[in-house]
């Protein structure tokens, strides 16, 4: 005997709310839930190509000349993402710590990390910007400082170097002349603070009360609210 169509709707809503349900159960941010650890370790692959510019004629450049570049890379490099310090709260929110580890790629890479390249010196080059309002006098001893420590305006550092870091008494000698004036203590990367480390406190709601608040943000680092003054519209 065949259902009238009043029953066949009902059947179908029996049958999908369990469904939802379950859904919801394990999309949700919670130890139990089938997307937990997925959630905690993330298993997506995420890739970083990086692209560097070698300064073919660095002795010309300082005559005047143009610089000539050559294109290098890319060098690619894995990202993996992992959650520690995860606490859950009452109010249906969680905090948590996410990290980053680069591993480098070279069947991926068209080059090696221990490939040298000549580059500008960045370190130098912004120095010399953040002396321009500086006295005369301070100007001049830390020019000298830069000359006694070989300091140049271009560099031939590794890959790896130029990404993840290296070691430069420069940083030091700088802010010992003007406390502050380069932000970086000992050692300087293009990516030296992305490796290794974490984005900031998060706390993020689970979905646990709410599915549709899944993931939002609530608070950074303990604010509800983050202003950046060169963002900022009025």
């Amino acid at each position: 005997m065949g259902c009238s169509q009043k029953e066949q709707g009902r059947l179908c809503v029996i049958w999908i709310c369990p469904n939802v349900c379950f859904l919801f159960q394990n999309v949700r941010i919670d130890p139990n839930s089938f997307a937990f650890s997925m959630w905690k370790d993330i298993p997506v692959p995420f890739y970083l190509s990086a692209y560097l510019f070698e300064v073919m004629n660095p002795k010309e450049v300082r005559l005047g000349a143009k610089p000539v570049l050559n294109q290098r890379g890319p060098y690619v490099y894995r990202e993996y993402r992992y959650k520690t310090n995860i606490t859950f709260h009452d109010n249906g929110t969680v905090s948590f710590l996410e990290y980053r580890r680069f591993y480098f790629q070279p069947d991926l890479s068209d080059g090696r990390e221990e490939d040298y390249i000549v580059v500008p010196n960045i370190l130098v080059m912004g120095a010399a910007i953040m002396m321009e309002n500086l006295p005369s006098l301070l100007k001049m001893l830390i020019s000298g400082a830069l000359a006694g420590l070989g300091q140049d305006a271009f560099m031939n550092r590794t890959v790896g170097e130029i990404m993840w870091g290296y070691d430069d008494p420069l940083i030091d000698v700088l802010n010992s002349f003007v406390p502050g004036l380069i932000p970086f203590k000992g050692k300087f990367g293009l990516f030296l603070d992305f490796n290794n480390s974490n984005t900031g406190l998060f706390t993020v709601y689970t979905g646990a009360t709410d599915i549709n608040q899944i993931h939002i943000v609530d608070t950074w680092n303990g604010l509800k609210k983050v202003n950046v003054p060169f963002l900022s519209r009025k």
